[in-house]
């Protein structure tokens, strides 16, 4: 309940300041008809769309789960574009008032053609905003590319050499992303022919299909294995249930421990961190730390490490110790990017968002990840990265 009451919480206080910037900034807006229908209309739906919500996730019911949170999605998103697109045009509403006031000093009024041209032009940032909330939500259902990055490290075993890794991460399996996306993803990871593929977390947020997406990971069998590490999700959906479709799989899942693996006989630590829930606070980034350290402190000295982790913060804790790489999802990027990057990289760069970071002799990628559970993405496309690892 956490979480819907955040949800209604954020929506309230978009759907507020929309009111506010049209009583306040935009007066003449307020004065159609059918926009106040529109604005006494919208939290009704609003509570439809979360009860039809709320009622498919309590039943186990996904296409009511989808209804629900797909429409509710589409409002909170025309609604934040919304309010900026009020913001802008009563910023300019008010300069330009500024702006006569001052120069028309007389009789004379401002020229009917520039009024025209200027309401004109204020009237389609609101149809703008919409259409780019649109863009992000379709663009959310596009198909997971599978992005060939080459790592390079001074130091790397030669027999390690070409070593190919497949990070699946954040797949969320659930009302957006489906076992037949899935499904064709594997397809089409299958003819990279990956040595080794690593599952960081948030797999699977309808439980009942837990075992199924599991089976259908199993189907690629690489030469080195598929190993696993715990996300937020796995501790939200519950930990004792999804530990238990694990120990039915051939999928280890790594928590707080790691092993040995070798490719042809030069040997690498793989170890897997748990996930701290929520952090945020000095407690969380403490239990992150001890997971980080207790997931390698089997790994002997000399060999290559690979950790897994849900959080990409880990790099902070995985540099000091040597660590050559660390892999982590979580952020999703936060849905918005370029290049490459999330547009929040410099608001929030310890977050470490998305991409390729290095620290000390440590490397990091950070995956944007492969679904979703909000479905929203512009400039930063589900992924599923696939590694070689390649000396400098």
């Amino acid at each position: 309940m956490g979480f819907v009451f955040t949800v209604a919480l954020f929506f309230a206080l978009f759907y507020g300041l929309a009111l506010g910037l049209l009583w306040g900034l935009n007066r003449r807006w307020w004065k159609l008809g059918w926009v106040r229908l529109l604005a006494g209309w919208t939290p009704v739906l609003a509570l439809v769309c979360g009860v039809i919500w709320r009622s498919g996730a309590n039943y186990e019911i996904n296409w009511l789960v989808f209804a629900g949170l797909g429409v509710l999605s589409v409002l909170f998103l025309c609604l934040i574009g919304l309010d900026l697109a009020l913001l802008v045009t009563g910023l300019i509403h008010s300069l330009e008032r500024l702006h006569d006031a001052w120069r028309y000093t007389g009789p004379a009024a401002p020229s009917p053609e520039r009024r025209r041209f200027l309401r004109t032009a204020l009237a389609a940032v609101p149809a703008l905003s919409t259409a780019t909330a649109a863009q992000g939500i379709l663009s959310s259902a596009t198909p997971a590319r599978i992005p060939q990055i080459p790592l390079h490290f001074p130091d790397l075993p030669p027999g390690l050499q070409g070593l190919k890794i497949l990070q699946l991460s954040d797949i969320h399996i659930g009302p957006y992303i489906r076992l037949t996306h899935l499904e064709e993803l594997l397809d089409r990871a299958a003819g990279h022919h990956p040595d080794l593929v690593l599952v960081t977390g948030d797999l699977c947020d309808d439980v009942p299909i837990y075992r199924d997406t599991l089976r259908l990971i199993e189907g690629l069998q690489p030469p080195l294995g598929i190993f696993a590490s715990l996300g937020n999700h796995e501790h939200f959906r519950g930990l004792r249930q999804i530990k238990q479709h694990f120990a039915r799989s051939t999928i280890p899942l790594l928590v707080d421990e790691g092993l040995i693996l070798q490719k042809g006989g030069t040997p690498f630590f793989l170890g897997g961190a748990d996930d701290p829930r929520m952090l945020g606070s000095p407690e969380s980034y403490g239990a992150l730390r001890g997971f980080v350290e207790r997931a390698l402190q089997d790994a002997p000295a000399g060999v290559f490490r690979i950790l897994m982790s849900h959080r990409s913060q880990a790099l902070d804790f995985a540099a000091p110790l040597g660590v050559e790489l660390v892999l982590a999802g979580h952020t999703h990027g936060f849905q918005l990017g370029h290049q490459g990057r999330s547009l929040f990289e410099s608001w929030m760069p310890e977050r470490y968002p998305w991409g390729l970071y290095r620290k000390e002799a440590t490397q990091l990628y950070t995956t944007a990840g492969v679904g979703h559970w909000f479905p929203f993405r512009l400039g930063c496309p589900p992924e599923a990265p696939l590694f070689t690892l390649e000396q400098a």
